[in-house]
């Protein structure tokens, strides 16, 4: 496999994400910048709940299906969008001009490009695995769509709960893959680093784009500027690329800064005609952004809330302010004592309600001290890494620069927040911290991710301020100069910035991506052939027993034959449990030779069981170990290095 090969289904997964999305906003009455930021959260809306109706009418999933999916939700937001029109008596906004739009498509595609040699050097092949814990399951999640067409979040989660009727799991990104594997014909590892890729290098920048459009007003340089800074940042997109791996996390994190955007809208910030978004349509994304969201992952609603907090409470505040200085008392006291008891509550229910306990119930060492957490959050050096000097000092210069704005002084206590948090989870073993980032399963790489939601903005922000201060002036409003000796001054600080950083920490953030693909310990080059040679030999309605700690777990991923323990843990059904406990002993048992029957499971695949040696439940399955001769066994493949293919005949002679 070849990239060259693979940049066609890079460019299958960018069209998923983006253009049924782009139907929809641009039917809405989005132009420019704003249709376009904001395509991949509808895009992954109508997916992921597409994918949920389908499975409840019993409709297989299939690029098709989507398809139709797509151009119903096209037609009704066209639909949506002229009926706002008719109400607010106006034709659809006309964007912000032609060179905003040129020059975000052309941050766009420096921002793919650096993207692009980022996972190309971090991954090596295009179809290399990741050699993580959670990737097992998401590649046999995916695996498993592909193979009984049931994409929906409320059956996913049956993948290691196989005994159970429903459970959910949050299933966006499988549904994204899934659809690039069918619609390409791609291999599952492949569909999702290609998935993986455009998350990164594209769902993520267009997400910020939209949101500084947002906050800055119409501006060419900050479109130009945003998506190049956006793929600056090493704890998001490429930690989550490679730590967990927490794929669901980064889908969900990437399409944070577009409905951000939308909540501004809502809030009425910034005042004026400068938003890009009617209050209206912002009321339709918001929702829309809050299912995508959910779907991709719910912690990501927990982090938006956590960023949204700042705007919404700081607007809140500043027009109680107002009133009070006229001595309008009764209302904002009012308001004020009903948000307060309304948060009151909200925080007794989320502390005390019991669906969260599973979440709550993670715990991570602290690793250093509150000060050198803070001093990774100021260097963009989180859980570790190696200090981003240019990066940090012109977002600390967009710290500075919001100072003086109104609008966007609000971005620091935002930022303050993420940093807080990491700060606790990383730092700190108390009940405190433990309660304010239990959502985030008190995960510092997790709440690390969010740092840069607001970082790109004060990186932007500081830029086109110093921009203008090298130009001799200083200008109200960031992008919005007046001429173009500014903007020619910041593009050159953004080049300076590109090339002091070595191009945006490729190598730094290719080496994060690599220590995740780094061939073996769960499947090396040799396991992985074998694999597919031994899969020649098992039918396709065949079930395949392993103990999944020697790798085996992808063996449905790699091949498209199923597997009985699709990922290192679960909640297995009692027969599963028989299996793994006294399989290799079916010849003389006759229970187990029933149980095999039922569960269609005809074959044994044996291997060393080396993902981290020593973890004691990878010695749960003593009955999936080699076969002794003459036990009803015959040996199917082997390839010298302890794995070997088994085919049950003891229970057929007897």
């Amino acid at each position: 496999m070849t990239w060259l090969t693979a940049s066609f289904v890079a460019l299958a997964a960018i069209a998923w994400v983006v253009i049924p999305g782009a139907l929809a906003t641009y039917g809405l009455g989005l132009r420019g910048v704003t249709a376009w930021g904001v395509a991949p959260v509808v895009s992954v809306a109508t997916m992921s709940v597409a994918a949920i109706l389908g499975g409840a009418l019993h409709i297989a999933w299939s690029p098709v299906f989507a398809a139709v999916a797509a151009a119903v939700v096209a037609a009704a937001a066209t639909g949506i969008g002229i009926l706002v029109r008719r109400l607010r008596g106006g034709a659809p906004r006309d964007g912000d001009g032609r060179l905003p739009l040129a020059a975000g498509a052309l941050g766009m595609l420096g921002a793919m490009a650096l993207g692009a040699l980022t996972v190309q050097n971090g991954m090596g092949t295009p179809d290399a695995l990741s050699q993580t814990y959670d990737a097992v399951f998401h590649y046999s999640a995916t695996a498993r769509i592909i193979e009984n067409g049931n994409a929906s979040s409320l059956l996913l989660g049956t993948v290691t709960s196989p005994g159970a009727g429903s459970a959910f799991y949050p299933a966006a990104w499988h549904d994204f893959a899934s659809l690039i594997a069918l619609s390409t014909g791609a291999s599952v590892p492949l569909a999702s680093n290609m998935a993986a890729f455009t998350v990164a290098s594209v769902v993520w920048p267009l997400g910020c784009l939209v949101l500084v459009r947002q906050l800055t007003g119409p501006s060419a340089v900050a479109s130009l500027v945003t998506p190049i800074v956006g793929i600056a940042f090493g704890a998001f997109p490429w930690t989550l690329l490679a730590f967990g791996v927490l794929w669901p996390n980064l889908l969900g994190f990437a399409l944070m800064p577009a409905v951000l955007a939308a909540l501004l809208a809502v809030c009425g910030r910034p005042v004026g005609d400068d938003s890009s978004i009617p209050r209206a349509t912002a009321v339709v994304l918001l929702g829309t952004g809050a299912v995508a969201l959910g779907l991709a992952h719910p912690n990501a609603i927990f982090s938006l809330a956590a960023i949204g907090a700042a705007p919404v409470l700081w607007g809140l505040l500043s027009w109680a302010i107002r009133k009070f200085r006229a001595r309008q008392i009764a209302a904002p006291a009012v308001t004020l004592v009903l948000l307060a008891a309304a948060l009151a509550g909200l925080a007794v229910f989320l502390v005390k309600s019991p669906l969260f306990d599973n979440v709550r119930s993670f715990s991570w060492p602290a690793y250093q001290n509150p000060a050198q957490a803070t001093g990774e959050v100021l260097t963009n050096a989180t859980n570790g890494k190696d200090a981003a000097w240019a990066i940090s000092l012109v977002v600390v210069l967009g710290a500075f620069a919001v100072v003086r704005r109104p609008g966007l002084r609000w971005l620091i206590p935002a930022h303050l927040v993420s940093a807080g948090l990491f700060v606790f989870a990383s730092s700190l073993k108390t009940p405190l911290a433990a309660l304010l980032t239990g959502f985030w399963y008190n995960d510092s790489y997790r709440l690390a991710a969010m740092i840069p939601v607001t970082g790109v903005c004060l990186a932007v922000v500081g830029l086109v301020a110093l921009g203008s201060q090298l130009a001799g002036g200083a200008a109200d409003r960031p992008g919005l100069a007046g001429t173009r000796r500014p903007a020619l001054f910041t593009v050159a600080a953004t080049a300076v910035l590109v090339l002091a950083s070595s191009f945006l920490y490729v190598r730094e953030h290719s080496a994060v991506i690599a220590a995740s693909y780094t061939n073996g310990p769960l499947v090396d080059t040799e396991e992985r052939a074998f694999y597919l040679r031994a899969a020649s030999s098992v039918p396709a309605d065949a079930v395949v027993a392993q103990n999944p700690w020697s790798g085996s777990a992808l063996f449905e991923a790699l091949t498209g034959k199923q597997v009985l323990f699709p990922h290192l843990a679960g909640a297995w059904t009692p027969d599963q449990q028989l299996l793994a406990a006294r399989f290799r002993d079916a010849a003389a048992d006759p229970e187990v030779c029933r149980v095999a029957e039922r569960l269609r499971v005809d074959f044994i695949l044996v291997g060393k069981p080396d993902f981290w040696q020593g973890d004691a439940r990878a010695n749960d399955f003593p009955g999936l170990t080699a076969p002794a001769p003459g036990s009803g066994f015959d040996l199917v493949a082997a390839d010298g290095d302890g794995n070997s293919l088994y085919r049950l005949t003891g229970c057929a002679a007897g």
